[in-house]
């Protein structure tokens, strides 16, 4: 006999937890399916690791900004990477059994087991054979990294389970240019490993408005990462303990290949052609407005919809539907006033459109920008500057974007994001008093 719920939820990432416990609370029958861990790729093996992995390696920085200060570190600071690797388990653990214990307590019924439609109304499991169904489904399934079919692509792990490694060798090549790889790429060579950067194109970063690549691609050189630009990886071979990447250009020897080249809709093994369930042109799940796919009792939510994948977009959507389902109230989120925060050395936040998006629309724009040594580094003769651009309307002043390169980026930019749910505009700015003496105080002064 089939076991029917009023929803049930496949994939227990961000969005899919949220929704599952509002939802119970309002006293619906929810189930949720889950094959790995509770906590999906954001605190299992995305956002919340990366983070702590990004903090263990910013201490580098702090030990040699010390001395210009009047501190005398008499030994170097080593690193030991099974340290942190255990210390971010634990917290991870911690986390994920946070998720599992909210879930049960408003009644929501948890099966670790992988689910695909057995048809539009009901789902089998894999392992059990069982069948469940339901009167809604919200798929949130999230994301999975890709790989390019090339010979010797075994020998490489994907940016999921660089979190899984429990030892690192010294030398590292990351292959990818967006903000995954260049974040690896930083953390790793502050935490002193020898790390090359194989990118495609002679940019980086290139989803992003174009000074960001170029600030942070001046950065990774000046941290002497090596940079292997205009290069398309064609094998990877084993040569001994170490790995030769062949790409177009010339051969590599690393001993770790990492390759972080995208990621593409966790989608495959849902069974989606017996829900009637229709995809996008790029393999995402086609949803309108309110997140609802072509079957008007399948809703999807998050990455595996391609819309804007942030963690905290999917929770927005999710919060949104359970407004929708239960109230009818329809809300839809401008994913253009939405902030990120990219976890380099220096940090960058940013929000709104940058100069790709306003020229892709056609939009007329002006800029204002600065660069600057910041007071902290009066004493010392790094060269980490600040970096604050103003993308705006020129005849009504309103605010399309901001971008801010330097440290704290993405809590700065966080704060600046509650301007941007109203018409935001150069006069706001000009009518602010300043805290002082900051940084980011520069972006009042600036206009």
């Amino acid at each position: 006999m089939k076991k029917k719920y009023d929803y049930i939820v496949v994939g227990a990432g961000s969005a899919g937890v949220r929704f599952a416990r509002l939802m119970a609370t309002k006293g619906y029958k929810v189930c949720i399916l889950e094959k790995s861990r509770v906590g999906g790729t954001c605190v299992i093996r995305g956002c919340v690791p990366k983070k702590l992995y990004v903090y263990a390696s910013n201490f580098k920085d702090y030990f040699s900004d010390a001395t210009s200060f009047g501190w005398r570190i008499s030994k170097e600071p080593t690193h030991n990477w099974s340290k942190l690797f255990s210390s971010k388990n634990k917290e991870i653990t911690r986390l994920n059994k946070i998720y599992i214990k909210n879930l049960e307590r408003v009644g929501v019924t948890i099966i670790q087991e992988e689910g695909s439609f057995y048809n539009s109304n009901s789902i089998v499991l894999k392992k059990s054979k069982k069948i469940i169904s339901a009167k809604k489904f919200i798929i949130s399934t999230g994301s999975t990294p890709s790989m390019p079919n090339i010979p010797g692509r075994e020998l490489a792990i994907n940016s999921d389970q660089f979190f899984e490694m429990k030892k690192i060798p010294k030398n590292i090549s990351i292959v990818g240019s967006g903000y995954i790889a260049l974040e690896f790429a930083f953390l790793l060579k502050n935490l002193n490993y020898n790390v090359n950067l194989i990118v495609r194109k002679k940019t980086i970063l290139n989803e992003f408005d174009k000074d960001i690549g170029t600030k942070i691609l001046q950065s990774a050189i000046r941290k002497k990462i090596n940079i292997y630009d205009e290069s398309s990886v064609q094998s990877l071979t084993k040569k001994g303990k170490s790995i030769v990447v062949v790409t177009n250009k010339k051969k590599i020897t690393t001993n770790l290949v990492i390759f972080a080249t995208g990621r593409v809709p966790c989608i495959q093994s849902l069974g989606l052609e017996k829900s009637k369930v229709k995809l996008t042109k790029h393999g995402a799940i086609k949803v309108n407005a309110l997140s609802q796919t072509s079957n008007k009792n399948i809703f999807a939510l998050g990455d595996v919809t391609n819309r804007k994948n942030l963690t905290p977009v999917a929770i927005r959507e999710a919060v949104y539907l359970v407004n929708y389902l239960t109230t009818k109230k329809k809300q839809t989120l401008n994913y253009d006033k939405i902030a990120s925060g990219i976890f380099t050395q220096p940090e960058v936040g940013h929000i709104g459109l940058g100069e790709n998006d306003l020229q892709k629309r056609s939009i007329n724009y002006k800029i204002l920008q600065t660069e600057f040594k910041p007071l902290k580094y009066a004493f010392s003769n790094k060269n980490n500057p600040v970096f604050i651009k103003v993308l705006y309307q020129p005849k009504t002043e309103k605010i399309f974007g901001i971008i801010y390169i330097g440290e704290s980026a993405a809590e700065i930019i966080q704060s600046l994001a509650i301007s941007f749910a109203k018409t935001f505009t150069l006069n706001d700015l000009r009518n602010t008093v300043p805290v002082h003496p900051t940084s980011s105080e520069e972006l009042v002064t600036l206009v």
